[in-house]
């Protein structure tokens, strides 16, 4: 009967340690986020509601693409606008890229997507480095990026 017991309490214990490696890795998972370096991996949705937030075409180059940096165009045909990353963690999107012409600066646009529709959209202009989600993630928290909340209504 012991050995029986002993049995059991190992089998228990076996399956409560793998429950917790299962969670471990869920938590780990909802913390990364996945990164993407294309223009094309932008969502149709996100591309649509930056269209009608900045009332243009939102043409935008690759990251290490050529774009027009100043106000003086150097490249006829290229955008005014890089790509510098875009990412997504369950629902929510993350877009960066660098905004050329007089004063170039970056431009942070945070939003959700489930199915077909965008909600929570956050937009901000800065001059801070944004370079990955962790720094935009320390100076979200020391507030020093404060994106605005905008209504996007689709039509």
């Amino acid at each position: 009967m012991k050995k029986i017991l002993f049995l059991i309490l190992i089998i228990l214990m076996n399956c409560s340690s793998k429950k917790s490696e299962s969670t471990n890795l869920d938590v780990e998972l909802k913390k990364n986020w996945t990164e993407f370096n294309t223009k094309d991996s932008i969502p149709e949705l996100l591309n649509l509601a930056l269209k009608k937030i900045l009332k243009n075409n939102f043409e935008i180059a690759n990251p290490n693409e050529k774009f027009n940096q100043t106000d003086v165009l150097v490249y006829d045909s290229s955008p005014i606008r890089q790509l510098k990353f875009l990412s997504k963690k369950n629902n929510t999107w993350r877009i960066v890229y660098i905004q050329g012409g007089i004063g170039k600066h970056y431009v942070y646009a945070e939003c959700k997507i489930i199915n077909d529709s965008i909600s929570d959209f956050k937009i901000s202009q800065t001059t801070l480095n944004l370079v990955n989600n962790d720094s935009i993630d320390k100076y979200l928290a020391k507030k020093k990026l404060k994106p605005n909340s905008v209504k996007i209504i689709m039509k």
